[in-house]
């Protein structure tokens, strides 16, 4: 055999561990295997980094309310602040089965002031209908000083449109949910609906939590609630506006209608109706009212608040 075919072959065989043949017939080096073992330490850490930055994350997070209002507490933190308001609400309305001063952020600590202006906490349990402006400055979402301009209908509902002129409670609710302080509002009111057009009134709206600007861009009246400002700068509740205006008619008119002028029986009847829905409050005052509840009640700061039991102190 001649010599340089005797080497070529020998080296063939030497180096042909090298070399597999690739799938499609071709050769492709041969990756030399290593102990692992040494990889999996720094696998291990890179998972843990991720799970020790889960739990962080998680560690960091802190509780939003109904309405999506940021606590800025932990679960833990919270509990313990819904625990401690619990304990004082039972402690001074042990009657009280509802859980409305809680959900509408009520200060216990300022009860006394509450009573100096005319509000009983002790009563949070009354239904909404027979509540005053006043408590209802407290029990709403939203308070707002606008008019009802027209009847729209949004996603199959009929609501009210409002030309907005004040927020006096919500502006961060509204901006939060709708991404903005819109200039006009729809509001909701089942057992209403025939509201006043185009009078300045007070509006106290409920059910923020429902506010969508996509699909229900809207909150639900405090039934009975809102409160009409009339030309004389006097004030009524819009359920009474038009019985006042039927009394009114009659009262303005007693010098020369036949009915005032032949029966007593019925000009008594006009002024129990009239006295019935008459209220003494000025606008001005009402609206100072509403904005000096506002402030008392601070329900922007309420998670910074401490509600103490008596027997704790």
């Amino acid at each position: 055999m001649d010599q340089k075919i005797f080497v070529a072959i020998i080296l063939m065989f030497l180096l042909s561990p090298i070399y597999s043949m690739s799938d499609d017939g071709g050769n492709v080096p041969v990756v030399q295997k290593t102990n692992s073992s040494k990889e999996v330490p720094q696998i291990e850490q890179q998972s843990n980094l991720v799970l020790d930055q889960d739990a962080e994350s998680k560690s960091n997070e802190t509780v939003k309310d109904r309405l999506g209002v940021d606590t800025r507490m932990s679960t833990e933190e919270y509990d313990k602040f819904i625990n401690a308001y619990l304990k004082k609400e039972k402690q001074m309305f042990p009657q009280n089965k509802t859980t409305m001063l809680y959900n509408f952020k009520i200060d216990l600590n300022k009860y006394d002031e509450f009573l100096e202006m005319g509000i009983d906490l002790n009563k949070s349990g009354v239904q909404v209908e027979s509540k005053t402006y006043k408590e209802n400055a407290l029990y709403s979402d939203i308070v707002i000083i606008g008019k009802t301009i027209e009847k729209e209908e949004i996603t199959g509902s009929d609501t009210f449109k409002i030309e907005i002129l004040e927020i006096l409670k919500g502006a961060d609710i509204l901006k939060q949910k709708l991404g903005e302080i819109p200039k006009y509002f729809n509001y909701f009111d089942p057992l209403n609906q025939e509201p006043v057009m185009d009078k300045k009134g007070l509006y106290f709206l409920g059910f923020a939590q429902d506010i969508n600007k996509d699909t229900r861009c809207w909150a639900q009246q405090r039934t009975g609630s809102t409160l009409i400002c009339l030309d004389d700068n006097s004030i009524v509740y819009e359920k009474n506006f038009k019985t006042l205006n039927y009394a009114l008619y009659y009262k303005n008119n007693e010098k020369t209608n036949d009915k005032m002028l032949k029966s007593e029986k019925w000009k008594k009847k006009i002024d129990d109706l009239y006295k019935s829905v008459k209220m003494n409050e000025s606008w001005d005052v009402a609206v100072a009212n509403v904005k000096k509840i506002i402030e008392i009640n601070d329900d922007k700061n309420f998670y910074k608040k401490t509600f103490t039991n008596e027997v704790e102190k």
